[in-house]
């Protein structure tokens, strides 16, 4: 009796943490395979940003696999459970642009850059420029 009050106490509580994470759909790790970039945000309570600590706690960044150059997100205002909107800097603040990101489902999130600069990241020496819209799967 024991065994089978703890499993369930056990399911009970794991379906409570997955509502939560469920609540929070701008928030996670993103990737991109063919461009090797990916997003760490968490739009709702922001996050501290790998070796940019300097910055404080903001919503979240774009970076280059294997690389330590970042895109920082400076601020995000959520529109609704689907689209918000973010603004990027580089990592050396000359370049700002704003974007949309949109939850087109539970596990893909669509990057559409907008007014600004557009997303370069580092390959091979030289920059590659990132397309207008990008898709990303959640890992």
């Amino acid at each position: 009796m024991k065994r089978i009050l703890f499993i369930l106490t056990v399911i009970w509580i794991s379906i409570g943490v997955h509502a939560q994470q469920e609540s929070k759909p701008f928030k996670g790790y993103f990737f991109n395979e063919e461009y090797e970039v990916y997003i760490r945000m968490n739009l709702h309570d922001n996050m501290d940003i790998p070796e940019h600590e300097l910055y404080g706690q903001l919503p979240g960044f774009l970076a280059k696999q294997h690389n330590g150059f970042y895109w920082v997100m400076t601020s995000a205002e959520i529109v609704n459970d689907k689209k918000a909107v973010v603004e990027f800097i580089n990592d050396y603040g000359s370049e700002d642009l704003t974007a949309t990101l949109t939850l087109a489902d539970d596990s893909t999130l669509i990057l559409k850059q907008g007014d600004g600069s557009t997303i370069k990241v580092p390959k091979n020496g030289k920059w590659q420029k990132l397309p207008s819209k990008l898709t990303f799967k959640r890992r």
